[in-house]
């Protein structure tokens, strides 16, 4: 079907067919993964392990691909690369808080919503973890060590924020579960205070 040929073109998740359709049904989220299960060989994204470009590609009515390796979006990340596993906090207006953790090295990919613009998706390879950031509204990255508000052990925190200072995303270092909060795997904190050291403690995205 169209729905299945545009969701291969773009190489997304069933998410993605959801913002271009502006609709969500059964038949179109089973249509979108069938669609990423076909299109993974066609159009692969890129590991931040070489920052090796995905494939150019052009959407329907010759829109470009949205902006790639040598983004200051892109490079951020391939520093954090090493950081290990990291948590991933988001909250929403309505009151709700997701946190998740996932190492940070995995894909990130590039795709375009016509009349929203450019999006990134970092996703793990098996799409079991997916995260979406409208790259136009990622003005800035700040870093920050900070007392924990329970239990006062360090946190090494880098917020992804708009042009009003507000958070779209958190990234913090993931402390090692077996050993407890404060106790982060070995390397962590050095890796995490190299990137800080690089862009500073507020860095434009822009």
């Amino acid at each position: 079907s169209k729905l299945a040929i545009l969701a291969a073109l773009l190489y997304v998740s069933p998410l993605h067919a959801f913002v271009l359709s502006g609709v969500a049904t059964p038949r179109l989220a089973l249509l979108g993964r069938q669609a990423c299960r076909t299109s993974a060989t066609a159009f692969p994204s890129f590991s931040l392990r070489g920052l090796a470009p995905a494939s150019p590609f052009r959407m329907a009515g010759g829109a470009a691909e949205a902006p790639a390796s040598d983004s200051k979006f892109a490079k951020l990340l391939a520093d954090c690369k090493d950081w290990g596993l990291t948590r991933f906090i988001t909250i929403n207006s309505g009151g709700a808080v997701l946190e998740t953790a996932s190492p940070m090295d995995v894909g990130l990919n590039f795709f375009t919503v016509p009349g929203k613009g450019p999006y990134a998706t970092l996703a793990s390879a098996d799409k079991l973890f997916e995260c979406h950031i409208r790259v136009e509204a990622a003005a800035k990255a700040t870093f920050s060590k900070e007392a924990a508000k329970i239990g006062g052990h360090d946190l090494y925190v880098m917020r992804i924020k708009d042009t009003s200072d507000g958070i779209l995303l958190s990234c913090m270092l993931q402390y090692d579960p077996t050993k407890g909060p404060g106790n982060y795997f070995p390397g962590a904190v050095e890796k995490f205070e190299t990137v800080q050291s690089k862009w500073g403690p507020e860095a434009s995205l822009l």
